[in-house]
Formats: structure tokens, sequence, C-alpha cells
């Protein structure tokens, strides 16, 4: 794995794990979105991706890397069909020049030596890398933007977590229309309308140094008792571009449907400080 540029000197960063081919159209606004409210980026470029080796992820058993089509039915391999996967990654280096943005080659391969998803994987990787240097990270998709009200920051929120010593921020969501059409085209993100709450699916903002274990949605652990912050939606959460599963009912929602399976992973004991 390598890396371009550092986030070393950063206080807070999102981070994500996409496949370049997926994002390609949207990825710099969505890096410029997050540099204007205050957040450095890391990715993790999954190129060459074909499934997971979890069973549970939503990737597995190639059902949609493989096919250039995302868990929605999405066909985004459409838009770059022409290209092979490195003019893919040339391109995507295009679109981030300029941006203050840190790249990790992000690759691991399963028994049979199928490059597969391993994200969890890789948010262990990013935490035993950075836990020393950065104060909070943001876990999040490449089509998801974290959003907060006007007049607010989310300093303001970092500073109300440290003030009461929770190590943890869990944000709601609200879903908008797909970022593709049926044909596999990318569609203006100014265009798209707000469908509602998404029921679940939250993502989170987590103090790096307190991680224990590392997790997608729900089964994040941290040391010490794992304190929560569920800001209300109003004031902070994130825009979800996947168009569907939504409900209309937008008011304040305190519990959440877990699911069985976790996704964990422990992180390293020896990066604990």
């Amino acid at each position: 794995m390598s890396a371009e540029h550092s986030s070393s000197s950063k206080t807070r960063t999102v981070v994500a794990v996409l496949l370049p081919r997926e994002h390609l159209p949207f990825i710099r606004d969505w890096c410029v979105h997050h540099i204007e409210q205050g957040w450095d980026i890391v990715l993790y470029d999954n190129t060459g991706s074909v499934g997971s080796s979890r069973r549970s992820s939503a990737f597995s058993l190639n059902r949609w890397h493989g096919g250039s089509v995302d868990k929605r039915g999405n066909s985004y391999g459409a838009y770059t069909e022409t290209l092979s996967d490195s003019d893919v990654q040339a391109a995507f280096r295009r679109e981030l020049q300029g941006l203050p943005v840190t790249v990790v080659e992000w690759q691991p391969r399963n028994a049979e030596g199928r490059i597969v998803h391993g994200q969890v994987e890789a948010y262990v990787d990013y935490i035993t890398r950075f836990r020393t240097t950065v104060a909070w990270s943001a876990f999040i998709d490449a089509d998801e933007y974290l959003q907060h009200a006007p007049g607010l920051n989310w300093d303001d929120l970092l500073h109300t977590a440290s003030e009461q010593d929770c190590h943890r921020i869990q944000l709601d969501a609200l879903v908008y229309e797909s970022r593709w059409t049926s044909r596999g085209e990318p569609r203006e993100l100014r265009s798209l309308t707000c469908q509602g709450l998404q029921e679940c699916g939250c993502k989170n903002i987590v103090r790096l140094s307190e991680v224990l274990d590392a997790d997608i949605h729900w089964h994040w652990k941290t040391t010490g008792e794992d304190t929560l912050i569920t800001p209300d939606r109003s004031l902070f959460w994130f825009r979800h571009y996947r168009g569907s599963e939504a409900v209309l009912d937008l008011t304040p929602k305190k519990n959440y449907t877990r699911p069985d399976t976790a996704e964990s992973l422990r992180v390293p004991q020896a990066h604990i400080q």
C-alpha cells in the first residue's frame, strides 16, 4: 500500500473506502464539500474489488462489484466501460489534483487471490496509522455528504462531545434520489430531491484514540463506557444519495434497529495508547 500526501497534521478527517469507477463523476464535488466544512479527506482506493470475504457483507459473493452495478441496481459501470482500471485511476487522481486529499491504495485479497472490499479492515488500517495524530474521524461512504445547519460548525459538535467525555457521535441520514440514471448516466446532484429520513444505516464520527472495535454502523466500541451523542438531525446529519428506503417523517428518532450480525473488527492492542 502507498499513500499520497499526509493527514498526520490534521485534527479531524473524513474517511471513505471507494471504487473510483463508481464515484468518478462526483468525487471532486464530494471532496470540496467536506474540505469547505473544515475536514481533511482520506480515500481508500479499492480498485479491482470483486466482492468481500465476509458472508454478511453486501459485497459478498461477487454480487455487485464484479458486474459494475451497485447494491441498489445502479449501473455505474456504463459510464466508464471503455476505460481500464488504470485509466479510471488516472482520471480519479486528475479529479483530485490541487485538493488536500490523502489516497491510500487498498486492494486486499481473499484466499483465492481475488481483490475484495475490506471496508472495516480499511478502517482498522486507518486507525492504526493515525490514532495518535488525528483527534476525530468520520467514517462514511463516498455517496454520503456530512451536513450541518446554517450558523453551526462541526467544531461546535466535537467540542460538545469532548466536554461530555463522549467518544462517538452517531448521525442520521436524509435520503436523496439516486446519482445515476437507469442507463448508468450521472445526474446533476443539485437537481436531486430529498425523499425523507433513512430509517437505519447511521454513520459515526469517532474519537480515534479511544477506538477498540471498528465497524460500519452500530457496533463500534470505545475505551471505557461507550458514551454516545446522537445530535438533532435538523442540526447535524448526512445526505445519502441512494434513492430508496426513506420515510417522510422527519421527527427526531431516538432508537435504531440494529442488525443481528456484527461487522466489527478489533483494533490491534499494540496500537492502543
